[in-house]
């Protein structure tokens, strides 16, 4: 009896020796099948801007191209000068359009690449901290006549630019080269979702046009348009109510069109703003257009001039002087 006692207490001790030695290899194998734990988050939570889902409910009286993106710094006003009274900026001119690989992107060096893009940035959000929309702006050509599928793939784009820049909003220049004209239907019914009255989304989609050249674009995409602007900057007070009509009747109302004026920094030779008669202008829309609003190309011409003693003026009177005349 004593050793098959001995045996019995041998075996069942391998026996528990193996079971427990078989349950650790089995929690070791689980552990080494879970999924590994949370690194480092890699995905961008973006501050938005303070005017995201804010919608449009009063069009802007004033607007100013800021081109210091394209422009020679010393020929323009800086960004941070942009006096109050100014409702939108648009930072002039960034660029929708077609990578090397075949993808899309918004590039945001201009043409030039005068400034330090974090510099901007920084200055715009000090902007939109006053008050003032920040919205980018890119010629149209890159979008005429897009699949759906590739003009969904561009406005995904814009958007995730408008997301990481916290911008306002885009504003489209129709000019086409030797072409005056173009189709952009599917392009902007496909950025309406994501900017524009449409979206709900409190972000701008807005037009620049001269000589009606693109009014039956604008008649077909009124509903996703916030507003219009014209780039006649040499018309005269005397002209300009036939624009706020043609316009005012293309997006159905006559207070969604903004007349373009400029003294000449960044204007073909010839075609700027007859000296004086930017406020007769902002007087005959005060009177007989009351409501709508002027936009200024380019801002701050002669911030960098210079008095008798060779000291910078800082002069930016050209666009308050339109201000005081639109919201007195």
């Amino acid at each position: 009896m004593k050793p098959k006692f001995y045996f019995i207490v041998k075996t069942s001790a391998l026996l528990l020796c193996l079971s427990t030695m078989l349950t650790l290899s089995h929690s070791c194998k689980k552990d080494n099948n879970n999924p590994p734990g949370p690194g480092i988050d890699t995905t961008h939570h973006e501050d938005t801007s303070p005017f995201y889902g804010k919608p449009l409910t009063k069009r802007p009286i004033m607007v100013d191209y800021w081109g210091g993106c394209c422009y020679d710094r010393s020929t323009v006003g800086p960004l941070d000068a942009m006096p109050d009274g100014v409702d939108v900026v648009n930072i002039f001119t960034l660029g929708i359009g077609r990578t090397a690989a075949g993808g899309w992107e918004f590039e945001h060096r201009g043409v030039s690449g005068q400034n330090e893009w974090s510099d901007v940035l920084t200055k715009a959000h000090a902007l939109q901290k006053r008050g003032i929309r920040i919205v980018a702006t890119s010629f149209a050509g890159g979008l005429v006549k897009l699949s759906s599928a590739a003009a969904d793939s561009m406005a995904k784009i814009v958007r995730d630019s408008l997301d990481k820049w916290k911008f306002d909003g885009i504003d489209l220049d129709l000019e086409y080269g030797n072409v005056r004209t173009a189709n952009i239907d599917s392009s902007i019914i496909a950025l309406s979702k994501y900017v524009g009255p449409v979206s709900k989304t409190g972000r701008i989609l807005s037009v620049v046009d001269y000589n009606n050249y693109n009014l039956e674009q604008i008649k077909r995409s009124k509903q996703y348009i916030d507003y219009v602007m014209t780039m006649s900057y040499w018309n005269k007070a005397a002209d300009v109510m036939k624009w706020v009509k043609s316009y005012g009747d293309g997006i159905g109302n006559r207070q969604n069109v903004l007349i373009g004026v400029g003294s000449g920094c960044a204007i073909n030779a010839g075609q700027a703003t007859v000296p004086g008669e930017e406020l007769k202008i902002a007087d005959t829309l005060k009177v007989s257009a009351s409501g709508s609003g002027m936009m200024e190309f380019i801002f701050g011409c002669s911030y960098h001039n210079k008095d008798q003693s060779g000291n910078i003026t800082k002069d930016v009177s050209y666009t308050t002087n339109i201000i005081q005349r639109l919201k007195k």
